[in-house]
């Protein structure tokens, strides 16, 4: 019976991944074996994760890397309407904060493959370690009309995290009725997708729910991916690939009526010229201030960076 396993990998092994584990064969009898949230030293977690045979893992972190990558200009590119590019892998690599590509090299050294393609060609391989993106997964396999805002950034209190949390649960839990009911039966599935769970938790139990979610929705990637391999295409190339749905004909859905928005703001600044756009706004007491940068052409990446050190 294939195992999928969705892997919400931390930055370093010392802080909390969301783990979660399916198995099954078909809608018909997929169910959720484990899903935790835990530190995972790497080479554990590669050994963990080899056990299953076959297995499908897909991990938001970078699992290939070299300094030709270009796959997060990609997501920009494609994603940027929905306000959800990725973090830099290059500055991430730069700082240290490689527990992604170290999972990669343990992983291959035990079997598996980082090349999505195979999988994509409906060919099931054995062993697939697959990069993937949250936000992405979100905004296509929810209909959304712009990423979640469940993640902590300055503007953003505890209500409001909160509030979009649950939103968060409630695109989550009608994905799994659609297209794998019985992952519903597992006591700590029922409890991440709680609402109450999500109303109540504060600090590093807010993180701790939103890392089980992050990992429950990287392993329905992985279901997904094995069982419609022809709805999923890799951005990047051997230097890095990030695995995304296509592009959806359901509907698109907007959040902002349910989690409202951080400020009640003023456009005090917008200034557009032909494929740039920088909008600077305030709250209605002054208290926040919110600068918005767009910019199409061919290296978003640079001003994902300058966003990402304003915020």
């Amino acid at each position: 019976m294939p195992t999928f396993i969705g892997l919400d990998l931390a930055w370093t092994t010392k802080n909390d991944s969301g783990i979660c584990w399916l198995e099954g064969d078909s809608k018909e009898n997929l169910r959720c074996t484990r899903i935790e949230v835990a530190p995972r030293e790497t080479e554990l977690l590669a050994e963990e994760v080899a056990v299953a045979n076959p297995a499908i893992v897909t991990i938001d972190a970078p699992v290939r890397y070299t300094p030709d990558r270009w796959a997060e200009s990609e997501i920009a590119r494609r994603f940027n309407k929905y306000k959800c590019p990725a973090h830099s892998s290059h500055m991430a690599y730069a700082n240290g904060f490689t527990a992604g590509i170290d999972l990669g090299v343990a992983l291959e050294s035990r079997g598996f493959s980082s090349d999505p393609e195979p999988l994509l060609r409906g060919e099931e391989p054995e062993h697939s370690a697959i990069e993937v993106y949250p936000h992405t997964l979100h905004v296509r396999l929810f209909g959304l009309s712009e990423r979640l805002p469940y993640k902590r950034k300055k503007g953003r209190d505890t209500p409001f995290l909160q509030r979009a949390m649950q939103e968060y649960q409630r695109h989550l839990r009608a994905l799994i009725e659609r297209e794998c009911p019985l992952v519903l039966e597992h006591q700590e599935v029922q409890h991440a997708l709680d609402p109450a769970n999500a109303q109540r938790a504060v600090g590093r139990s807010l993180k701790r729910l939103d890392d089980a979610l992050d990992g429950l929705t990287c392993a329905l990637a992985a279901w997904l991916m094995w069982d419609r391999p022809e709805q999923w295409e890799a951005l990047g190339d051997d230097s890095g690939y990030i695995v995304v749905p296509v592009e959806s004909v359901t509907p698109v859905q907007t959040t902002s009526e349910v989690i409202g928005s951080p400020l009640d703001s003023k456009t005090l600044i917008r200034s557009e010229a032909p494929g740039v756009e920088v909008q600077v706004s305030k709250s209605g007491d002054g208290s926040t201030w919110e600068i918005r940068v767009r910019l199409e052409g061919d290296d978003l990446s640079r001003v994902i960076t300058v966003v990402e050190r304003l915020e």
